[in-house]
Parts: C-alpha cells; sequence; structure tokens
C-alpha cells in the first residue's frame, strides 16, 4: 500500500501496489518523474516502475536478480539514492542458527534441538522451554516451543505468510503473549501454553506492536510501538486486570524500546537513544508512571535482561560483548559492578539468560550463513554492473 505521513489513518488509501510478504524498497531513476519499486517474489528481486505524479506502478514487473535471502520480513537487499544496489543471495537469510547453551565466560556448553531458521528466543521462567519465532517458507514466522527435557520443538501459532513473533512468558510459564500481523498491524495476542486452543486478541490498534516483557506478579505487559509517524519508538504499559487500558509510560522524542521489569517490578531497564546511541537506562515502575532514572550502560547496549535476584543485570554492548552489572536496589537502584564476560559469535544480536545468571541461550548463526557474502551493483538501472 501506499500511504501519506501527513494524513490521518483513515484518511489513507486502500488502495493495493503490490502482493508481497517483505518489506519493499523505492529508488529513484534519471526521470523525476518516475522511479522503481523494488520488491521480493519467491526468493526473486522485482523491480516496477513507479509513477510518482499518479502514485501507481507502470508496465510489468522484471527480474532483477534470483535467489536473494530474506530474513523475516526483510528482504536481504536495498538500493541508495543514487544508483548503488546491495543484495545477499543464496537463500542465506533461512539457512538458519543452531541454539546453544554458553557460561558466563563464553564457553559453549551444548545446543538445543535441530538447527531452524530461528529469530529472537525468550526462555520461559520456570528454565524447561524456550519460545522463538521461526520463519516459513512464504515469508513469514509463527513461534516453536523448544522443551529442554525432550530436546525438541513444537509449534505453537499455525499462520501462512504472516509473521507471528516476540513471545513473552507469564509469569507461571503456562501462557505467552505474542504479535501478529494476521490483520495487516502487529496486534497482540496471548495463548496457552498446554496445548488448548484458546488463542485470543490482546490488544487491536492501527499502530504496530512490540510485546517485551510481563510483570513478575502478572499485573501489567511492556510493549513498544511508534504510535505517530512523525515520532520514535514509545514504551507503553498494558495492565492486564481492570479496564485495561493502554497508557504510554515514555513518549518523548527519542526512541525507546525493549523495557523489561525487574523481577520485584519496582524497576524498568530499557534502551534509549537520547544519548545519540541506544543506552541502557533503569526508570522506577510507579503503576501506570515511572520515576527515577538511572543510566547503566557508558559505551553502547541493547538485550537488557534481569537475574532472577534482581541484584544483576545483563546486556549486549556495542562490540557484542556480553555485559554484567551488579546492583543495589535497597535505595531504588545502584550500579555497583560492572563485568565484562564474553563476546557473542558473529552475527549474533541478542541472547537470553536463566534465572541464576550462569547459563546464557543463544541462537548462533549456521557456518555457511555467515559467509554468504553481499554483492553491490553499480548502475543496475542500466544492467547490473558489478
Amino acid at each position: 500500500m501506499i500511504g501519506s505521513i501527513d494524513s490521518a489513518p483513515a484518511q489513507q488509501s486502500s488502495k493495493l501496489l503490490v502482493q508481497t510478504a517483505f518489506g519493499v524498497a523505492y529508488a529513484p531513476s534519471a526521470d523525476p518523474r518516475r522511479g522503481h519499486l523494488l520488491f521480493l517474489r519467491d526468493h526473486v528481486l522485482m523491480k516496477q516502475t513507479f509513477d510518482l505524479n499518479r502514485l501507481e506502478l507502470v508496465g510489468e514487473p522484471s527480474v532483477l536478480v534470483e535467489q536473494v535471502g530474506s530474513y523475516f520480513n526483510a528482504g536481504l537487499f536495498s538500493a541508495s539514492q543514487n544508483g548503488v544496489l546491495v543484495y545477499r543471495t543464496g537463500l542465506s537469510g533461512t539457512t538458519g542458527t543452531q541454539l546453544t547453551w554458553f557460561d558466563a565466560q563464553g564457553k559453549p556448553l551444548g545446543t538445543v534441538a535441530e538447527p531452524g531458521a530461528f529469530g529472537q528466543l525468550a526462555l520461559s521462567p520456570d528454565g524447561m522451554h524456550a519460545a522463538m519465532g521461526r520463519l516459513d517458507a512464504q515469508g513469514g514466522s509463527d513461534i516453536w516451543i523448544a522443551d529442554f527435557q525432550r530436546d525438541a520443538t513444537s509449534r505453537f501459532t499455525f499462520g501462512s505468510g504472516t509473521a507471528s513473533a516476540t513471545p513473552v512468558w507469564s509469569p507461571d510459564s503456562s501462557r505467552i503473549i505474542f504479535r501478529s500481523n494476521r490483520t495487516g498491524v502487529y496486534d497482540l495476542y496471548e495463548k496457552s501454553t498446554a496445548g488448548a486452543n484458546d488463542e485470543a486478541v490482546l490488544l487491536a490498534s492501527s499502530h504496530g506492536k512490540f510485546p517485551t516483557s510481563w510483570s513478575h506478579d502478572g499485573r501489567f505487559l511492556l510493549y513498544h510501538t511508534v504510535s505517530d509517524p512523525k515520532r520514535k519508538s514509545d514504551i507503553w504499559v498494558l495492565p492486564l486486570e481492570g479496564d485495561r487500558k493502554p497508557a504510554p509510560l515514555f513518549a518523548t522524542e527519542y526512541d525507546e524500546s525493549d523495557g523489561r521489569f525487574s523481577p520485584d517490578g519496582h524497576l524498568v531497564a530499557y534502551i534509549s537513544d537520547e544519548s545519540g546511541r541506544p543506552e541502557i537506562y533503569v526508570r522506577e515502575f510507579l503503576g501506570t508512571s515511572i520515576g527515577r532514572k538511572w543510566p547503566v550502560s557508558t559505551s553502547g547496549g541493547s538485550n537488557p535482561r534481569w537475574r532472577g535476584d534482581g541484584r544483576a543485570m545483563f546486556y549486549l554492548a556495542a562490540d557484542g560483548t556480553v555485559m554484567q552489572v551488579d546492583v543495589n536496589t535497597r535505595a531504588g537502584f545502584q550500579p555497583i559492578t560492572l563485568h565484562a564476560l564474553f563476546k557473542l559469535p558473529a552475527g549474533v544480536t541478542g541472547f537470553d539468560v536463566t534465572g541464576d545468571g550462569k547459563r546464557f541461550l543463544v541462537g548462533v548463526p549456521m557456518d555457511q550463513d555467515a559467509q554468504t557474502p553481499f554483492t553491490v551493483a553499480l548502475n543496475w538501472q542500466q544492467g547490473l554492473n558489478k
């Protein structure tokens, strides 16, 4: 579809431009009235002329490159404004990862189940399972659950060409909240892990939502969203009892995301780019508002996680090193010592950690995936001259 950032949601056009499960790219041409829309279809990178005045496609699509990879809803390609195209072939984005345990010194302890095209993962509070998004052949994803006792995985959600991802466990490990775009926008859904067919919509709105944390008392859910196209990401809180009316917790001009409740529910760790780059911060959580703020990381940070006793935090530094921060929470939040634990393997962008802080579960890219190169094409509109 095509929309205007200056128009209200109800005023946006409902005219379909192109049917694809992946994000598209626009590239200008020498003609200021026309450009090219680039999109994936069955792993083939296509281009089609786009009329800027009429806001519609012209003619028939043509093939640019075959066997282009993808990752969830992102095709592994991009076009610059000055005639450069980059792409990755070999279907490399779907070859998969191997779920691997590491200790706090970075020593591999073993693997979980068979390799798969797994994305973001989340350990269950009881430590018996992990939930993760997994790519499907149609360009979407579903959530799968790994059972550590049986060393096996099973499918949890069922969609075709849609994306279900970012699972969040309930405190008792009996339910999962996740996001899915089966209606065209990422809404929040809830489902039992016991196999019951009780999936239900938890929160629907016109804005995409990304769940991140369920409070340990079961009363609140944190998620982030871009509620206004002109704003960056904000963190919201959804009460899971009473009127269940969501409220913005962080609504600033900065990007705030990945909010995580502390074990006692009194603090929220999160990512913000208020310093000019993503860093980890902690704020007091006061129900539907926030209090004092403390900085945690000092040279870039992402993937905040709490240890089960609340006396330590973990995060991922900008260079891929897993960091541990020992904290004193008797008078709010006081960082005490910072430890560099170990560096994650190349290509890894996140992890989860057991409640005792001793084991880290990581989706490690398969060797052939990490070694697949990108191709840069110059003057591709005249014939893909490499």
